[in-house]
């Protein structure tokens, strides 16, 4: 209890020391709104520091955007922008549709100020021509930052429809720059289809104003729109279900972590002997029951550590600097890969798990805060995300647990999978560490 007390006091003093610190892995949010005639609408919310390493929209390079650097550039922002979405129907590609751009506007997300690019786009069919599909092809910043995300949202407003609904999201990036969406049972002329709609709240995203030189800043009013109605809490659930399964699965930081739990959790700690086989301080565990039992500590503790955070953050209790968290994330990685070499952790690991679990769950927050939920409709999609990533954690156990405690007494599993496993995890986090303090991007370096 004294270590934890310890964590918890650490924790807390750090989440006080600040709420500011425009740095995160790189994103963008993009919500695409298909509507009757063919017609889609983009909503497409990029971060104003990445446009900036594109383009030098800071003009006199005194570290400090204003509105006027920001609104003479706006035309440049959308030429570069555009190109890097594309958006095609039937395999005919869609084209903008002339005098349809939104007056330059910001908005501010949890890691800062984005640009809000808006405009609609025509895709090849008539209003009395149904349609088939549509495909997205994105390929923002492929080239300069190899980690950079999208977070594309597919809406539907129909003929009749009051507001949009939501139908689907996806992340896409280097690894996976397409998305595919077909449209059933939608006729030319009669409403898109909203009987299978999985929908989540869309809410209002907090704005707020850059320095200004000239002009007063425009904000956006909303970030996607009017608030879809008729959802049911079990399809609410389930959608946020897969949205922390898909967090988990691409969070490699996250996965990193528990890997480096779980390689040596078929051993237990002990004292270095003579011809004590590389690495120092473990003997494998003789029995199934107590490596099971280990990981449920340590499982149990992470679980328990990041859902506090993650809930606290998501309703607003606390907000860390983002770039703390992202840092501290990659630290911990280092930390617990470095332990499976040296026994750096003198208290019990899961206290230290339980720690460490606080700070992954600022950042789970962080993914689940601009997917664009309010606040009093947070409590469904808050159990689904988290139980999502309850759901990607076990798959991860089940995954390696057993294989590894079936090897945990042979060489081949000391010297060919732990021993440099763990150290290449390290290396990895300590380049992660180095870009996420240092505020810099190392192309060549995944995750």
């Amino acid at each position: 209890m004294k270590h934890l007390r310890a964590l918890l006091l650490c924790v807390l003093a750090w989440c006080s020391a600040g709420t500011a610190w425009p740095h995160k892995p790189s994103d963008s949010y993009m919500t695409l709104t298909a509507q009757d005639g063919g017609q889609v609408l983009v909503n497409w919310h990029v971060a104003l520091r990445d446009l900036d390493g594109e383009l030098s929209l800071d003009g006199n390079d005194d570290g400090r955007l204003t509105w006027g650097e920001v609104r003479a550039r706006w035309a440049d922002m959308l030429g570069y922008a555009r190109p890097h979405m594309r958006l095609t129907h039937a395999g005919v590609a869609c084209t903008a549709v002339a005098g349809s751009d939104q007056a330059p506007a910001v908005i501010a997300h949890t890691d800062g100020q984005y640009a809000v690019l808006a405009w609609t786009v025509q895709c090849p069919l008539s209003a009395a021509q149904p349609w088939s599909d549509l495909d997205v092809d994105y390929r923002l910043f492929a080239l300069s930052d190899p980690t950079h995300r999208g977070i594309v949202r597919w809406r539907v407003q129909g003929a009749g429809m009051a507001t949009a609904r939501e139908v689907s999201s996806v992340v896409l990036g280097v690894t996976r720059t397409q998305h595919h969406v077909s449209w059933k049972g939608l006729q030319g002329g009669a409403p898109l289809p909203t009987q299978a709609d999985a929908a989540s709240p869309v809410s209002n995203r907090s704005t707020t104003s850059m320095s200004t030189s000239a002009a007063p800043l425009r904000t956006a009013d909303s970030a996607s729109g009017s608030e879809p109605h008729g959802e049911t809490h079990s399809a609410l659930l389930l959608r946020y279900v897969h949205d922390g399964v898909d967090h988990i699965a691409a969070g490699m930081d996250h996965i990193l972590f528990l890997v480096s739990l779980l390689l040596v959790s078929v051993w237990r700690r002990a004292e270095a002997g003579p011809g004590m086989a590389a690495p120092l301080g473990w003997l494998p565990r003789e029995q199934w029951r107590s490596a099971l039992g280990e990981v449920l500590r340590l499982v149990t503790a992470f679980t328990l550590a990041h859902s506090l955070t993650l809930a606290l953050a998501a309703f607003g209790v606390v907000s860390p600097p983002s770039r703390w968290v992202e840092s501290l994330i990659a630290l911990s990685v280092l930390v617990a890969a470095l332990d499976n070499l040296w026994p750096l952790l003198r208290a019990p690991r899961w206290i230290v798990v339980f720690g460490f679990g606080l700070v992954h769950g600022f950042g789970f927050a962080g993914a689940m805060q601009d997917l664009g939920l309010s606040r009093q409709d947070l409590a469904w999609p808050l159990l689904g995300f988290n139980l999502g990533v309850e759901l990607g954690q076990l798959m991860l156990v089940a995954l390696v647990l057993p294989l590894a405690f079936w090897l945990r007494r042979t060489a081949l599993y000391r010297q060919a999978v732990v021993l440099p496993g763990s150290l290449a995890i390290a290396v990895l986090a300590g380049l992660w560490l180095y870009q996420r303090v240092a505020d810099v991007a190392l192309g060549w370096v995944p995750g």
